[in-house]
């Protein structure tokens, strides 16, 4: 039977029931044995997708919208997807081998404005009535379930909406420069129509913000907006007095979840955190969710995310969910670069490997850069211990909905107009699924998507103050479902394509990394080796654009990936393997080759070997790709 939940969301936490709906689903026993999906709920799926037309890459200019500044600007505004479409998708990305969903935002927007990421939260007890009902993320997280597959929720514990006004010289405002000391006052509450209101006049649900605690001011820095992002006002970057720790994001207002000076109690943070914390916790009893992924989490104090996640995970573990996941998006600047204190301090279990590790996995992917800066990442020498293990705290991914390393701003696919293109962002999700870490899938990647805003007039929308344009991270986060902002300038048709070539090869790759046997415990838990190739010259390590190869092993098991990094011309050599797991004369049987036929990706042959040979008293193996091309071997 399914769970069924009260229609109304609570209108204060103190009537916030933490006790679960149903029956609690297992947590993962390891999230290195998953395969993460990446998708925004607006822009993925509205279930109606039989009555449009499906893209066809042979005649790309077919739907190419008529009207390109509409197109562009529709991309500005809630396309129309939903929860339900979503669900309806489940089948679709079980058979690309995603194993866990991590949905963008579904908490309540403001009605006036066209949040449609999800990051602007007007009610953080209900659901965007946009994407559908409380009982449809219900539902979803049961459907997900019952398909073997996990669901990571996005929360935000750093700012709620534009939902109130500062006072301005007596005219209501929505932003103020950042100041660090006295707070600004609080004008008015914004209504439904986004106009100033008094407290006394906010009726509806759509007024002001939800639930009624988050009425409080004082759960509010009121300190403007940030201006610098990175900790550059004071040497200690980690004093919470820090401008990028305390300031709103944009017109997104701040909430008081530390401390305002160091080592100084606020009994004000303590009260917005412990609201924070009681709200999600209420959320994980209502849906049964497996995760969360926190948004913003360079802004918050260390100690305000050890406490926030310390609470998320007692929680879990007190109903039975003993391994919760929290995965933090954790991006630095040049003030404030990446480390592993980032994870334990902060008591998260993952970061995302966003920014540079991003960058570093797509340029080894399309051989621009070295791929001896990709694998010395897991140098084995860390002091947290060996470098297999620190797999576990890493997210990779290739492309995402901010991308801020990048400008201008494209996904991996962008300006790849090459017959390998499509080959060469299936290996590059490949390098994710055979290398450390746990590999996340953004949606679209699996059909190429290239969004970029350099690809479009500036001239036509006028520049914003900045001398950029406006709402530049929008070509990022294309309609895959046929709304008006579909991918490839197109409208009116669906990306949902299983034949793709991107696709059909990713679901390759996935199903043998997911396999429950000895070769897919290696390519998810073994060691990892980059292995020197014979191309003429003598065994050399990897080199930027040529056929790179790598080993995982797992006590007796060796897996070797090669991945051709010239996208328009083959590389062949001989590939060095271990020697007392392989002695020449035995064999390694293929398990995936891009240039099989689509029948061979969906039911691999059986019987396609590669023999070790000595070659100066190594074990090798001879490895010939096409452009862009990619083997896997045990």
């Amino acid at each position: 039977m399914p769970v069924v939940i009260e229609i109304d969301a609570p209108r204060s936490l103190a009537n916030a029931n933490l006790r679960p709906r149903g029956p609690v689903h297992p947590s993962p026993a390891d999230w290195r044995d998953q395969i993460l999906y990446f998708l925004l709920p607006d822009r993925f799926s509205d279930g109606q997708e039989s009555a449009r037309p499906s893209f066809d890459r042979a005649q790309p200019n077919e739907h190419r919208a008529s009207d390109r500044r509409a197109w562009m600007q529709a991309g500005r505004v809630f396309q129309g997807g939903t929860l339900g479409g979503i669900r309806s998708k489940l089948p679709y990305l079980r058979g690309l081998g995603v194993t866990a969903l991590w949905i963008g935002p579904v908490w309540k927007q403001r009605r006036d404005l066209q949040t449609y990421h999800g990051y602007g939260i007007q009610d953080f007890l209900d659901i965007d009535p946009r994407f559908g009902t409380r009982q449809d993320l219900r539902d979803l997280v049961d459907a997900a379930h019952a398909h073997g597959m996990f669901v990571i929720l996005d929360v935000i514990y750093n700012h709620s909406g534009n939902n109130w006004f500062y006072e301005n010289a007596g005219v209501p405002s929505e932003t103020m420069p950042y100041r660090f000391d006295p707070p600004y006052p609080l004008s008015r509450w914004r209504s439904a129509a986004g106009q100033p209101i008094s407290a006394e006049n906010i009726g509806s649900r759509d007024d002001a913000v939800w639930p009624i605690e988050f009425q409080d001011p004082e759960f509010y820095t009121r300190a403007g907006q940030i201006g610098r992002w990175d900790p550059e006002s004071w040497e200690n970057p980690l004093d919470p007095r820090n401008e990028f720790r305390r300031g709103d994001f944009f017109s997104l207002k701040d909430l008081r979840v530390q401390e305002g000076q160091p080592f100084v109690f606020d009994p004000r943070a303590s009260a917005a955190l412990g609201a924070l914390v009681k709200t999600y916790q209420y959320w994980i009893a209502l849906t049964d969710c497996d995760g969360f992924r926190v948004d913003t989490v360079k802004h918050v104090s260390f100690e305000a995310s050890r406490n926030f996640c310390g609470a998320v995970h007692e929680y879990a573990e007190s109903i039975g969910k003993e391994n919760f996941l929290v995965l933090g998006e954790v991006t630095g600047g040049a003030g404030m670069a990446r480390s592993y204190l980032d994870i334990f301090g902060r008591n998260l279990d993952a970061a995302l490997d966003l920014g540079q590790p991003m960058d570093i996995l797509s340029a080894t992917a399309k051989g621009l850069g070295d791929p001896g800066t990709f694998f010395a990442q897991f140098g084995g020498h860390d002091d947290l211990g060996t470098h297999r293990e620190l797999g576990r705290y890493h997210v990779s991914m290739i492309d995402d909905h901010d991308l801020i390393s990048r400008d201008p701003k494209a996904r991996f696919s962008a300006a790849n107009g090459g017959a390998s293109r499509y080959l060469q962002v299936a290996h590059a999700v490949g390098l994710q699924l055979t290398t450390l870490g746990i590999p996340c899938i953004y949606y679209g990647t699996e059909q190429a998507f290239d969004g970029s805003e350099a690809d479009h007039d500036l001239a036509i929308e006028g520049l914003g103050s900045d001398g950029k344009i406006p709402e530049r991270d929008r070509y990022l986060r294309e309609a895959m479902f046929g709304g008006t902002f579909g991918a490839f300038r197109t409208s009116g048709c669906h990306f949902f394509d299983r034949d793709h070539p991107t696709y059909l090869r990713i679901a390759a790759l996935a199903r043998i990394v997911t396999r429950r046997d000895g070769v897919g415990m290696t390519l998810r838990r073994g060691r990892q080796y980059p292995r020197e190739v014979n191309f003429g010259q003598g065994y050399l390590p990897p080199r930027q654009g040529e056929l790179v190869a790598w080993s995982r092993l797992l006590f007796d098991q060796e897996v070797v990936t090669a991945l051709n990094t010239h996208g328009a011309a083959g590389r062949g050599g001989l590939v060095t393997v271990d020697r007392q797991l392989h002695a020449p004369g035995s064999r390694f049987f293929v398990l995936y080759r891009s240039d099989w036929t689509d029948a061979q990706l969906r039911a691999p042959p059986t019987d396609e070997t590669v023999d070790v040979i000595d070659d100066g008293g190594r074990s090798a193996i001879h490895i010939d790709l096409a452009p862009a091309g990619m083997m896997v071997l045990a």
